[in-house]
């Protein structure tokens, strides 16, 4: 029923205006949405004037909180696919902010050109499972496809001369590419990192290389950070803390 709904929804509204209004609802009632606390926990440790970076910035759910009402803070956002890019600019804009500023940008580990799929479920956009094409994702491969730039986020200019506090991935399985285009980025600024992880070799991959950038890994426990261990955790959402924070 849920799916048949969001279709209509779509047709009747336009897919990109209904991403728009449905973004800025979970903005507003995202305290409300207990799938969104490890996130909400992360926004509150912190500072009031840290500069943010944001890669898989999506339609903004949890790009624009980390700003609204947060005037000292920056928030630098990486979105690749172009139909979430333009509602993301435009839910900006709906909320009036100025201290986000936003690139049609996909990041990994080389500058290239890559494909990138938007998944259709029974008719439906699925926005937020679009995902670069890669060997290792089999499922949700059906649907709308672009090619799309891939660049090293230690190679941007924007954000190289600056100190970066926190940085946020989403990236759908490709993180571990991130994380290798971000070595200096991260070793330089010793940013807290929130991530959220598939449970697969690629998670065990990004695990092992972020501890060779000094960093420890942890979960949210209440409201406490807890040392990862895989026997006693069964999430996704990890927090990277620089060894000597």
């Amino acid at each position: 029923m849920k799916q048949s709904i969001i279709k209509n929804l779509h047709y009747i509204l336009g897919y990109e205006r209904y991403l728009k209004f449905f973004s800025i609802f979970k903005i507003r009632t995202l305290s409300l949405d207990g799938r969104k606390s490890d996130f909400l926990f992360f926004n509150e440790l912190l500072d009031e004037n840290a500069t943010i970076v944001v890669i898989g910035a999506c339609t903004g759910i949890t790009t624009i909180p980390l700003t609204k009402g947060k005037t000292d803070r920056k928030v630098f956002a990486y979105e690749p696919l172009t139909s979430n890019f333009k509602v993301l600019n435009r839910v900006i804009d709906y909320f009036n902010l100025n201290n986000v500023f936003t690139y049609n940008l996909g990041l990994g580990n080389k500058t290239e050109k890559k494909e990138i799929i938007l998944p259709v479920l029974k008719g439906v956009k699925k926005q937020g499972m679009a995902h670069i094409k890669d060997s290792t994702i089999l499922e949700y491969n059906e649907g709308l496809s672009e090619m799309i730039d891939l660049d090293i986020l230690d190679n941007r200019k924007e954000i190289n001369t600056i100190k970066i506090d926190a940085i946020k991935i989403v990236a759908e399985n490709f993180e571990y590419q991130i994380f290798e285009g971000a070595k200096k980025i991260i070793e330089n600024n010793k940013p807290l990192i929130y991530c959220e992880l598939w449970d697969n070799d690629r998670r065990n991959m990004v695990l092992e290389l972020i501890k060779k950038y000094n960093y420890n890994v942890f979960y949210r426990k209440g409201n406490e950070l807890i040392s990862y261990d895989k026997n006693y955790y069964p999430g996704k959402n990890f927090f990277f803390k620089p060894a000597n924070a």
